[in-house]
């Protein structure tokens, strides 16, 4: 659907900027799937203005709709430079180095367009989709990631439906390419039986750092390795060598060091929090920034002056930016407060070295992911984008409180508490307890990602408490709370949320017969877990959560991070009674909530085989229960009346077995 240049105003103007005068109206499902995201901000080097994605929501192609738009810095309205493109894919625009033309995604091909709007040109014409996109100093070329095409014989087995294909063998490896910007000639810059996952040109337009693993499957990241090259592709030199996987690894502005992340100790042991390593461009062993592990790191860039880092780190419910001397060891934080920057979908940050300032997401609890900008030296953050500007006055949003107890064991646990709307103290109010994936990640302050999977202001606004515990395997609290899971999945994990639970129930704050219990991903073999040890909850849902990690091993296209959790393989004797007996099928035969069990057909993480064996225990015990499986959909639900569906089946189902009130379904506007 193509929107005209008023439509698309009308549309942010709508969402967000509308001055309003009624009082703030509780949230509804839909309210949240037509709220505005921004994403992918960019700032020019001249510093004038920034780039960013901003989404709306199109019921038509049942997701959201990504537009690049532009915000000058000395204030102005925003303008759009593009409008209605179904195809333009977030986390791919750049501006070019003379802040002249953007570079962007459609369709899988680059696009570029005047940085004051106009007809946009087509770069490049490759045979198979492109992304990852990077200008070269001087402008006039760009480098961009492409899988290899299919040869003519395998297109012909394909057209004949010849097309049986071997397990962990049916990928295309990906290299890095170079379009010259003038002719859209596109040149070759690596090749072989490799994959590169990310890559990072120098500052000078000389070298290149790059991420390099045997294939682009999943199960191969560990292999991933640290490479340098010079921009031709010539003389490339391997830094790395073991069994972790590194991140996003970028040269120094003097090109004699590389930083990366990766989820290792100083030892390259694997499973710890992501750190910061340095490496001798020249080779030489790398070395963690902070041996002891104390810093959580997400993303990583060097300062302009090549003596600095500018980083986001993991602080429990909240992170922040950072500025590290890498060689003192030191971290100064550069913003503050109940707040996060974002650290998915990334980037949520990019650093203009010209204009020495850094651009920002920032989600807060009445403002869920405007832009900011910040010097690299420290300062007060400016505001950019006025998206979300208005929207505790447009709308009532729960108070968020940061809430501290302690598990069985004296172990601090750290989540946050989502107050109801018209809560009262003194008052006891039902409770629905939020259980983040990972296990390595944690809810902040904010909204967070899938923002229409955990709806938690439609909660708040229909007098449910929300409380979002980072129990035993969450980041942000050192190594030893997140390797919690190894050795004992469960060993600490259901007693660090109960204990949340009993904590608010003693404040007053919570109804103890009202208890409700819902998770995604690992949030959701949690929640699986708990209702086998425990019939406090009325009512659960759990998303693409594990029941039998015996039989997961073989079916999730990760397994490094369980052989490591559990001890060896399955079929190992020395781990296959552990692998069962944390299972949450073995306890399902104990479980009397009544329980939802979501799942997406197309889900290679946790395949939907998972929820199928919970759902199939449970309704042959007739414990009331329900199984929805999402046709295309992955890990991850991306279609917004496949989200809509999920949160009015949840709703539906807390109110009945919670409550005792009936619900009625949310409709998308063209169901009305």
């Amino acid at each position: 659907m193509i929107f005209s240049r008023w439509a698309m105003t009308a549309v942010l103007a709508t969402a967000a900027l509308g001055a309003p005068t009624d009082p703030p109206r509780p949230m509804t499902l839909v309210d949240l799937a037509e709220l505005p995201r921004v994403l992918d901000p960019q700032l020019a080097s001249n510093g004038r203005f920034v780039t960013y994605l901003l989404s709306h929501a199109d019921w038509k192609a049942d997701r959201p709709v990504w537009n690049l738009w532009r915000q000058n810095i000395d204030g102005g309205a925003p303008e759009p430079l593009t409008t209605g493109a179904p195809g333009d894919i977030p986390g791919s625009t750049r501006i070019s180095p003379d802040a002249r033309t953007v570079l962007f995604a459609r369709a899988g091909q680059l696009y570029l367009i005047p940085a004051t709007g106009g007809a946009p040109r087509q770069l490049t014409h490759h045979s198979t989709g492109v992304s990852s996109p990077a200008w070269t100093p001087d402008g006039a070329a760009v480098y961009f990631l492409a899988s290899d095409p299919a040869t003519d014989a395998e297109r012909e087995r394909d057209r004949l439906k010849d097309d049986v294909y071997a397990v962990d063998r049916n990928f295309r490896q990906r290299h890095l390419w170079k379009a010259t910007v003038a002719t859209g000639t596109e040149e070759r810059i690596t090749s072989g039986d490799f994959t590169v996952l990310t890559y990072h040109l120098s500052r000078d337009g000389r070298r290149i750092a790059f991420e390099r693993a045997p294939s682009p499957l999943v199960a191969d990241l560990p292999q991933a390795e640290v490479w340098v090259m010079d921009a031709s592709g010539d003389h490339a030199r391997r830094l790395t060598d073991n069994n972790v996987s590194e991140e996003e690894p970028e040269l120094s502005p003097d090109n004699s060091r590389v930083l990366f992340l990766a989820g290792a100790n100083e030892r390259f042991e694997p499973y710890y929090d992501e750190n910061l390593f340095i490496a001798p461009s020249g080779g030489g062993r790398p070395t963690a920034v902070f041996p002891d592990g104390r810093y959580s790191f997400e993303r990583a860039t060097w300062a302009p002056d090549g003596h600095a880092i500018i980083a986001v780190v993991n602080q429990g419910v909240r992170n922040a930016m950072f500025r590290i001397d890498p060689d003192a060891r030191t971290a100064t934080p550069l913003t503050d407060g109940e707040s996060a920057v974002p650290p998915w979908p990334a980037p949520a940050f990019s650093l203009e070295p010209s204009a020495r300032e850094i651009v920002f997401l920032l989600d807060e609890p009445s403002s869920f992911g405007d832009a900011w900008l910040l010097p690299v030296d420290g300062g007060t953050p400016a505001r950019v984008t006025r998206v979300f500007e208005d929207l505790d006055r447009r709308f009532a949003l729960p108070r968020q409180e940061r809430v501290t107890w302690k598990s069985a064991d004296g172990t601090t646990v750290e989540g946050l508490l989502f107050y109801p709307i018209d809560y009262h103290p003194g008052q006891r109010y039902p409770l629905v307890v939020q259980l983040h994936g990972g296990p390595q990640e944690a809810d902040r302050y904010g909204a967070g990602p899938g923002l229409l999977i955990n709806y938690f202001p439609v909660l708040a606004a229909r007098g449910y408490a929300v409380l979002r515990p980072n129990y035993r395997g969450s980041i942000g609290y050192g190594n030893a709370f997140m390797r919690g899971v190894v050795g004992g999945y469960f060993r600490h994990q259901p007693a660090d949320v109960l204990a949340g639970v009993d904590a608010l129930i003693r404040k007053g704050i919570v109804d103890p017969d009202r208890l409700i219990l819902m998770g995604w991903s690992a949030g959701g073999t949690l929640a699986n877990k708990l209702i086998t040890m425990t019939g406090r909850f009325k009512a659960a849902s759990s998303g693409a959560g594990v029941a039998n990690w015996t039989s997961l091993y073989a079916q999730t296209d990760t397994r490094a991070s369980r052989a490591l959790i559990f001890g060896g393989a399955p079929w190992e004797s020395t781990s296959a009674a552990a692998y069962w007996n944390q299972s949450p099928l073995r306890g399902a035969a104990n479980v009397t909530t009544p329980t939802l069990f979501f799942a997406g057909e197309a889900d290679s993480r946790v395949p939907k085989e998972q929820a199928l064996e919970m759902y199939r225990a449970l309704d042959a015990r007739h414990v009331p229960t329900r199984l929805y499986v999402a046709p295309r959909e992955g890990h991850q639900w991306g279609e917004l009346r496949h989200q809509l569906f999920k949160a009015n089946a949840e709703l539906e189902w807390f109110e009945r077995y919670a409550l005792g009130r009936q619900y009625t379904w949310e409709q998308p506007p063209s169901d009305r």
